[in-house]
């Protein structure tokens, strides 16, 4: 038979005992081995298997959008963070008050699943996010309404802080974000490399000189680089940074911006890693590589190079983004010009012998690889 081994961890002694559920388990129990410790486990409601726990979430949360005619939002990672949380996952569904179903659904999700680890549940009819599932971790006598009830509250509060915060910047977005314009005035982008304003100008001056190249209009290039990261002023962008670019476009577009425009605000952060996808619209294009482009000739000429194991203004990301922007345009763009270009330019400002040697070294490599094509 199954014998103990002696083992003490931290004064606790190893045992053939334990015990299920603080709340509705059944008290301490002995066990014989592994299997049996799954089985009486489960018995005292604690479900040991993580992706058993994961599979009764997803499918209990789909079976209580479905009775609603209503579907849940996939969130693989939420799904993994919630099935970690809980022992004997029991999902419950609750609806969300109209006051708040105006808010864009990116704002309704992220803010349920940030501060409340709730899933959004979708309604097809309409498109909107009007319900959420939250997962309980204990089988309740009144099937959950008290539970459902506080947690309407909690997100009732928290939903009215987003509220307040969509309603103040659409007040800045409809009179034109020139109060974020300013704010980026005072924002310090690098201590050599100026203000997100002074950055922003470089960016809209080399929108400008790509544009023709990716076949944008010049104008809506540099119109779109000048608003594009205007939303890191805004309430909501400062609450929830992930939704950068999400939120510039919904502002640029109640501001009375063209859609082109205003998806350059989105658009222009990507490719964020390896897995997103890359802008095809022209505009989106041109702000993307002119981002990009700025950041590494930027931070290449005050010597902040990436090393083996530190990368802290990610311009390997950048380098990248920029390589599969060219590629995906399918066409050699002419992209060393405008680079070379962009050095000298900072060349010129640079005083130190060192930078000066820096810029001399990135001219003449720029040089060749045109030269080569």
């Amino acid at each position: 038979g199954a014998h103990v081994v002696p083992l003490d961890v931290d004064g606790i002694r190893a045992g053939n005992t334990t015990e299920g559920h603080r709340f509705m388990g059944i008290g301490r129990f002995t066990v014989t081995g592994f299997d049996d410790y799954a089985v009486k486990l489960k018995r005292a409601k604690v479900v040991l298997d993580t992706a058993e726990r994961e599979a009764a979430i997803w499918q209990g949360a789909q079976n209580l959008a479905f009775a609603a005619g209503m579907e849940v939002v996939a969130d693989p990672g939420l799904l993994t963070e919630v099935a970690g949380l809980v022992e004997w996952p029991v999902p419950l569904m609750g609806r969300i008050a109209d006051d708040f179903l105006a808010l864009p659904p990116e704002v309704l999700q992220t803010s349920m699943k940030e501060h409340q680890k709730f899933f959004s549940v979708k309604n097809p009819r309409t498109g909107r996010i009007e319900g959420f599932v939250t997962v309980a971790n204990i089988e309740a006598p009144d099937g959950g309404a008290t539970i459902l009830k506080g947690n309407q509250k909690v997100l009732a509060a928290r939903l009215s802080d987003a509220k307040f915060f969509w309603e103040n910047d659409l007040r800045v977005a409809k009179a034109g974000m020139g109060e974020w314009v300013d704010g980026l005035k005072a924002v310090t982008f690098h201590n050599k490399l100026g203000s997100q304003a002074d950055r922003i100008d470089r960016i809209a001056a080399l929108a400008r000189e790509i544009a023709p190249l990716v076949g944008a209009d010049a104008d809506d290039a540099e119109r779109a680089a000048r608003l594009a990261k205007l939303d890191l002023r805004s309430s909501m962008v400062g609450e929830f940074p992930e939704l950068q670019g999400v939120m510039g476009r919904y502002y640029a577009l109640e501001a009375g911006e063209k859609a082109s425009v205003a998806d350059a605000a989105r658009d222009h952060w990507r490719p964020k890693g390896e897995s997103d996808s890359v802008p095809t619209d022209p505009v989106s294009v041109a702000v993307a590589l002119a981002d990009k482009i700025d950041t590494l000739t930027g931070f290449w000429a005050i010597d902040e190079k990436p090393t083996g194991s530190k990368d802290p203004f990610a311009l390997r990301r950048a380098a990248l983004g920029v390589i599969r922007l060219v590629l995906g345009e399918n066409k050699t763009l002419p992209i060393a010009e405008p680079i070379a270009r962009r050095v000298r330019i900072l060349a010129e400002s640079r005083r130190t012998a060192e930078e000066q040697q820096n810029f001399a070294v990135l001219a003449q490599m720029l040089q060749e690889i045109e030269e080569q094509k």
